[in-house]
């Protein structure tokens, strides 16, 4: 059987006063007798009392509530961000109200105007791709902080990973084993803006880049190839979503192409998953034949087929990190952008050419 919880009016009774008497000394209101308001405060202390959200945010104009969206759950990537960002919420006595918009820019942007009609102190946004906010100014008026991409709305706190060293760590290790004829797999959650590999080359330094964790990761490669006098080959790129299937057909595009190829970058363990399974029907060899680094462990790099070469990105400390600068913002205080280092872990899918 739940308990109820205690009210008003059992505080009321027990402390022989009106409602009215309890509802202004809960309220705050400096006019009650001291004394008495000891004695409400003694009594709704003493039986659990906790003022409801509604209660909350009429009295100090702050619910206690916060938003979160992310793209989907089901990755550790945005979940590990979430986790984060739950925990520290707890430090400041905060609930977390999180919604998931199943990868999609329209349902996103429906979301976001749903929770920003609501109580919300503030808003963390892990956008899908560029976030739909720019011409909302109704969503803008709450607090937000971008977690997980950066340079998306300006004047807004950005938390995110070091994308661009992400790509240029992965890169470099493999120029370092002799590998010279990178594939590059580009990770979009839905059908990138481009026609095609030329043109997302042209964009790694455009606007665009930081609203697309694949562009960044790009820029962190060619500066990798510029140290040895080397260039992006468009013809050694695919696109391809976040998924195992993904994976799978992206890498049987590459080498369809007739492209010599004796290494690979892949945005995730999921694509990795995917890459594994043609190559192995092909009878090509990991790490002989191609080297693999994926550029997010997932905490899975150790469990697949061949443990996989990867890019680690503490994305709890994203979700820890966003809430304390929302809370600057929700307290009037200059909140700042953030960056989170990346590291290499170096395991069995990759090996020096021979």
């Amino acid at each position: 059987m739940i308990e109820k919880r205690a009210g008003i009016k059992e505080i009321a009774e027990l402390a022989g006063v009106s409602t009215a008497t309890v509802s202004r000394v809960l309220n705050g209101n400096i006019k009650v007798n001291p004394e008495l308001s000891k004695k409400v405060m003694a009594v709704a202390e003493s039986l659990g009392y906790q003022p409801s959200p509604a209660a909350r945010y009429m009295r100090s104009k702050k619910s206690g509530l916060l938003g979160i969206v992310v793209p989907n759950l089901s990755l550790p990537y945005f979940s590990d961000i979430v986790n984060g960002a739950i925990d520290k919420a707890r430090e400041y006595d905060q609930l977390m109200v999180v919604g998931t918009v199943d990868n999609n820019t329209s349902t996103e942007k429906k979301y976001l105007k749903k929770l920003s009609g609501n109580m919300l102190d503030g808003l963390i946004h892990c956008p899908v791709s560029a976030a739909p906010l720019q011409d909302e100014p109704d969503i803008l008026n709450i607090p937000i902080v971008i977690a997980g991409r950066r340079k998306v709305i300006e004047g807004v706190p950005h938390i995110s990973t070091d994308e661009e060293n992400a790509g240029y760590l992965a890169a470099r290790y493999l120029l370092n084993l002799g590998r010279r004829k990178i594939g590059y797999l580009a990770g979009f959650w839905e059908y990138p803006p481009f026609r095609n590999s030329h043109e997302l080359i042209s964009a790694v330094d455009s606007q665009l880049s930081g609203s697309y964790s694949s562009l960044d990761r790009l820029r962190g490669y060619r500066r990798a190839l510029g140290e040895l006098d080397l260039e992006l080959d468009a013809n050694k790129m695919v696109f391809c979503g976040f998924d195992t299937d993904s994976g799978y057909y992206a890498s049987r595009e590459l080498i369809s192409r007739l492209e010599e190829i004796d290494a690979l970058m892949v945005p995730n363990c999921l694509v990795a998953r995917g890459v594994f399974r043609f190559l192995h029907e092909q009878e090509i060899a990991v790490p002989r034949d191609i080297s693999i680094v994926t550029m997010d462990d997932m905490g899975m790099g150790e469990l697949l087929a061949v443990p996989i070469t990867a890019i680690v990105h503490d994305m709890y400390h994203v979700g820890v990190e966003a809430v304390i600068q929302l809370n600057r913002i929700i307290e009037e205080k200059a909140a700042r952008d953030e960056t989170i280092g990346v590291d290499l872990r170096i395991r069995q899918s990759t090996s020096r050419k021979i």
